[in-house]
């Protein structure tokens, strides 16, 4: 009886009143030691039960159940919209405190292109105050889609926010043939900065689809023709990402683009410690899966939709 009433009396200074566990033991005449014990008995006795409340927009069951089905590092899951570009905004806010909330003095981020990666890019602070920080374009460009999005930008603002060193990758995603790939991988700012690829230790990839619609923007804005995208359809891809293409297993798919692309490939960005895929909607979910499912991407931030989706797939 006299322990239960010292349990419930410790519980409550230390609680409910905030008393560190050596006051307590200076105003009860026990040792700290003997206090800790004392706590941890009375919440595996029931005296005491802790609960967390989660926030609004919140989504940690999900998050813990991407992270355990899937064996990743970190799964961040957030709002979904009806409107698909508010749902990217919501997933671009959650990426953009995500990747502040992580980065560490010495990082080298290495920086792909997309619409999502835009809306995170947005989101950031005007300035993070963490010391020796690289960028690093990991794909390269295209004059057919807007310079916003382009890799080129999203690494020059990235590399603003962290006041960080940049290498830019100013050369195109896709040639027209792998002999103007080879002349271009000879210059020295190209080699430069492809250099710099095995030291990236933070990758942030956004993730097209091709299966049931495709979504990769240089498809959809004209820079893969109906001919190449069609055999890429053919070798079972469901998605790309730095133009490099996979199934849904994660298998990577060899395909018409290969010896044409410039960008770090995928057999590099599994080598890299955290790549964070950063992608929403339920349309891009057997893309979100292959990538997952083949540990190309070791972290997701994605919507909640997409996410219970994901969790229901085999």
């Amino acid at each position: 009886m006299k322990d239960q009433l010292s349990k419930t009396k410790i519980c409550k200074l230390f609680y409910q009143y905030g008393l560190s566990k050596t006051d307590i033991g200076n105003k009860l005449r026990m040792s700290r030691l003997k206090v800790s014990k004392l706590l941890e008995d009375s919440i595996r006795e029931g005296i005491v039960k802790i609960s967390i409340q989660d926030m609004e927009g919140t989504y940690l069951d999900l998050e813990d159940a991407l992270e355990e089905k899937f064996r990743i590092y970190r799964a961040v899951v957030t709002d979904t919209s009806v409107d698909y570009e508010i749902t990217k905004k919501n997933i671009g806010k959650a990426a953009a405190d995500f990747l502040v909330d992580m980065v560490n003095k010495g990082d080298v981020i290495g920086v792909a292109w997309g619409t999502t990666i835009f809306e995170m890019v947005n989101q950031l602070p005007k300035g993070v105050d963490i010391n020796d920080i690289t960028v690093v374009q990991i794909t390269g460009g295209s004059n057919q889609i807007p310079r916003e999005v382009n890799a080129s930008e999203l690494s020059r603002r990235i590399a603003g926010v962290f006041k960080a060193k940049c290498y830019y990758l100013h050369v195109p995603a896709i040639l027209n043939s792998k002999e103007a790939k080879k002349v271009l991988l000879s210059e020295t700012d190209v080699k430069n900065t492809m250099e710099k690829f095995n030291k990236v230790n933070i990758a942030l990839v956004g993730i097209g689809s091709i299966k049931p619609e495709p979504s990769t923007m240089l498809y959809r804005d004209g820079y893969i023709s109906k001919e190449d995208f069609a055999s890429i359809s053919n070798t079972y891809a469901v998605g790309d990402i730095n133009s490099y293409f996979y199934d849904k297993n994660g298998n990577i798919c060899e395909t018409v683009l290969d010896n044409r692309v410039i960008g770090m490939n995928l057999e590099q960005i599994k080598r890299v410690r955290y790549v964070i895929g950063i992608a929403g909607g339920v349309e891009k979910t057997d893309a979100i899966y292959g990538a997952l499912n083949g540990k190309i991407i070791n972290s997701i931030v994605t919507d909640h939709e997409t996410a219970e989706k994901l969790l229901e797939m085999e």
